[in-house]
């Protein structure tokens, strides 16, 4: 029986194939989009959080409350000597450049312990992991490289096992490669492992900085822990002091460390957008069921009368249901894994690379697509079978029974379930306008330089680079001159990083208005970085380096200190240097004024101090070159191979333009920019397909209707006027209960939102522009039919 109640269910289906078609495209683009989002979200929130519950990370707080390394070997050397964990497993970055076939390449290089990956339960895919012996020197000389460093640099080749590549300066074997994907801790991600055989510059002896790894002893708690660490006596070394934390000790999890680092707000937004986008799919296909039950009520009605049972029917409908929500789902399959990746990136995103092609691995994912069938299925079945419920036989088997139209209460769910598909869209539509309008508002900051054709260099010396400050300065010139001599560069300038660091750093305290302390930042650069960053002086002139009082300040510091003065000629003092620091000191002496230049894209710029470059050369580690051609990676490998050609020690970490600089702080707005455009759009061609066709179907029906109405006088325009009007007014309902909605929900979006509201003018005015020609476009093809009712031919049928 039930077999060929699924016979009858597909034939019916493929004679009505319109109906069939578009049904399970609106449901294909709900459940698929909701998908994807969930598949992205599950990944982030969830799966790549996953790790031993007993392994912490010890380090330190800062002032700010952040997590610090442990920082150097002395303090890790201690705790080893308490019971509070059993094993410990270390981390460092380590500065050395990676060979390939006598090129260096772009990659980072992680020297871990040889029982990190045990601790982190991490097992390579190809070949082995680090044996206890390796982490000495003379047996350190073994790696393990990423699947991504795998393909990229070394072909992907099966035999990649006892491969060499070139580590500083040492040839390395490789043995072994982590599995695609390999999930990781922040602060653990590189491309290269290498055995971690810790060495301390004696000049730089913070570096490099120890990542800490413990696993918790059995019946030992965190807090037990961290006191017994906390109460470990060290032997500080002087010099070393004021490099320990207040907090000296801190422990995390690994899954707080991830979480505490991503904005997971982002993706419990992305999960609301596309949960409205599914509704809005599902109250299209309830109101398509309901009007096409209504063009077959007279069919059903003759089934009930000649006994086919209510039951019988009911089952048919669920049946119907759940093979239309089924369709959907493996519809939304192939939109989850091929048309919504498209989408995105044709919105300029990729979700940072993800692999999509592996998100149906997942069996939460799998999980979801079954449970969101049957939810399908349930949310298009329940109002027709309470319908059928309350069918009157005898009404529908009366001549015409099937053109009476629809009954008071059920009119006015099916205005409901427009209401409700139209406000849904303009939470969405609202949601990506807001977006664009702060993705715009932050592309267009004022960065006190103009990034386009500037790339930043972050380079690290050898050790064997003198400290000495003309020294440090004659090395610094050297490397300046050979990125000179690379074609497509125009300037070259070196210093401390002040174009979008990422982070302001107050690091001096100044006496301010009244001799009230003033926290600010004391930075220095050479005298070619103003040319090859484009800053620009407001006041005064550039520092000659000739004399070390000059200094530059920027305006932000300038408004605060001298607000109705010249700030030429000032003096800029600190509150740990009076006059008995140097007899007859005055301060250093303000020479010009910088405009001010963007640590942070979300940030006001700070108050800040600009010295020479005799102040600190040793710190310079940042290069700005300005170019005359397009940056690209080819032109990115030539700059590494013409340093490495100078110097194979000296390393270059990072090389990247300042505009990439730039988006790769607006990653979290271009990427809630990006999705609610994609879900909008759905989310209006849903409305334009839901309304069409609920009111082609509604036409349809009501075409004897149309007939009585021109036999009796009335025009074609009061018949159009009569199909649209109440369609936009509905859609008008909708909107104005979506905006009241999205003044409501604007606080979860606030933390992304930049000079920007929920009240904004222009944007609710495009929102309901958007929706009103979305209403009409849906509107007009069915308004036009109505008017094109044969009046003889409806009148004789009837």
């Amino acid at each position: 029986l039930m077999f060929t109640d699924l016979r009858f269910v597909f034939r019916t289906l493929f004679r009505n194939r319109t109906f069939t078609l578009v049904t399970v495209f609106t449901l294909a683009l709900g459940i698929g989009a909701a998908a994807a989002i969930f598949s992205v979200a599950d990944y982030v929130l969830f799966r790549a959080n996953k790790f031993p519950d007993r392994v912490y990370l010890v380090g330190g707080r800062t002032d700010t409350g952040a997590l610090m390394p442990v920082r150097f070997d002395y303090m890790m050397r201690a705790y080893e000597q308490t019971t509070a964990m059993d094993e410990y497993g270390k981390a460092a970055f380590v500065a050395g450049n990676i060979v390939i076939k006598g090129q260096p390449v772009a990659t980072s290089w992680l020297g871990v312990s040889p029982n990190l990956f045990n601790m982190l339960g991490v097992t390579p895919a190809l070949g082995r992991g680090f044996l206890p012996g390796e982490g000495k020197d003379g047996a350190d000389n073994v790696v393990i490289v990423s699947d991504h460093f795998w393909h990229q640099f070394l072909g992907g080749s099966p035999d990649v096992l006892g491969s060499k590549i070139t580590m500083g300066d040492t040839v390395c074997t490789i043995v072994g490669v982590l599995r695609t994907g390999q999930v990781l801790p922040m602060y653990f991600m590189a491309d290269v492992f290498r055995p971690l055989v810790y060495r301390v510059n004696p000049q730089q002896p913070w570096l490099p900085q120890l990542w800490l790894l413990g696993k918790l002893r059995q019946g030992v708690s965190p807090e037990q822990a961290q006191a017994m660490l906390s109460s470990v006596k060290l032997d500080v070394p002087a010099p070393l002091r004021e490099y320990v934390a207040k907090d000296r000790v801190a422990l995390s999890t690994l899954s707080q460390l991830n979480q505490s680092l991503i904005n997971a707000g982002i993706y419990w937004m992305m999960l609301g957008a596309v949960g409205f986008l599914y509704a809005i799919a599902c109250l299209n296909v309830s109101n398509l069921v309901l009007v096409r039950m209504l063009g077959q009520r007279r069919e059903l009605s003759i089934r009930l009368a000649l006994g086919g049972g209510l039951w019988r029917v009911i089952r048919l409908l669920v049946l119907e249901s759940v093979t239309l929500a089924l369709l959907g789902a493996l519809a939304g399959a192939l939109v989850a894994s091929w048309l919504f990746p498209l989408l995105l990136r044709a919105a300029g995103t990729s979700f940072g690379g993800m692999n999509w092609s592996g998100w149906l691995l997942n069996w939460r994912v799998i999980g979801l697509l079954g449970g969101l069938t049957i939810l399908t299925s349930l949310f298009i079945v329940v109002v027709p079978v309470i319908r059928l419920l309350r069918t009157d036989i005898h009404a529908g088997l009366k001549d015409g029974g099937g053109a009476l139209g629809e009954s008071r209460a059920l009119g006015h769910v099916r205005a409901g379930f427009v209401v409700l598909q139209a406000a849904f869209a303009v939470v969405l539509l609202c949601g990506a306008g807001l977006m664009v309008r702060t993705f715009q508002n932050l592309r267009s900051v004022n960065l006190g330089f103009d990034p386009s054709d500037k790339v930043k260099m972050q380079i690290t010396f050898p050790p064997s680079t003198p400290t000495e400050i003309q020294a440090r300065l004659a090395r610094l010139r050297e490397v300046e001159a050979v990125l000179l001599r690379t074609p497509g560069v125009r300037a070259v300038g070196f210093g401390n990083d002040i174009v979008l660091p990422g982070y302001y750093f107050p690091n001096v305290e100044l006496v301010g208005p009244g001799g009230d302390p003033l926290k600010a930042s004391v930075s220095s650069f050479g005298n070619g970085f103003q040319d090859a960053a484009g800053l620009t002086l407001k006041r005064g002139q550039w520092l000659t380096h000739k004399k070390g009082d000059d200094i530059l300040v920027n305006e932000a510091l300038a408004r605060v200190l001298w607000p109705k003065a010249d700030p030429v000629g000032q003096f800029v003092r600190t509150v740990n240097q009076g006059p008995e620091t140097r007899r007859g000191w005055q301060g250093w002496r303000v020479v010009g004024v910088v405009g001010d230049i963007r640590a942070n894209m979300r940030e006001s710029p700070g108050l800040c101090v600009y010295g020479p470059e005799t102040w600190a050369p040793f710190n310079f580690n940042t290069f700005v070159v300005r170019l005359t051609r397009k940056y690209d990676e080819a032109f990115a490998g030539t700059l590494r191979r013409e340093l490495y050609a100078y110097d194979p020690q000296l390393v270059v970490d990072q090389i990247l333009p300042l505009s990439q600089v730039r988006d790769q702080q607006l990653w979290a707005e271009h990427l809630t920019d990006s999705v609610l455009k994609v879900l909008s759009g759905m989310a209006a061609l849903l409305t334009v397909v839901g309304m069409f066709s609920v009111l082609a179907y509604t036409v349809d029906c009501r075409m004897s209707e149309f007939g009585v109405r021109l036999a009796l006088g009335a025009t074609r325009g009061h018949l159009m006027t009569l199909v649209m009007r109440r369609s936009l007014l509905l859609a008008a309902v909708g909107l104005a209960i979506g905006i009241g909605a999205t003044f409501g929900l604007t606080r979860y979006l606030q933390s992304l939102l930049y000079r920007t509201s929920a009240q904004d003018p222009l944007m609710l005015a495009a929102v309901g522009t958007i929706l009103i020609a979305t209403s009409v476009l849906a509107c007009a093809l069915p308004a036009y039919r109505a008017t094109k009712a044969d009046v003889v031919r409806l009148l004789r049928s009837e």
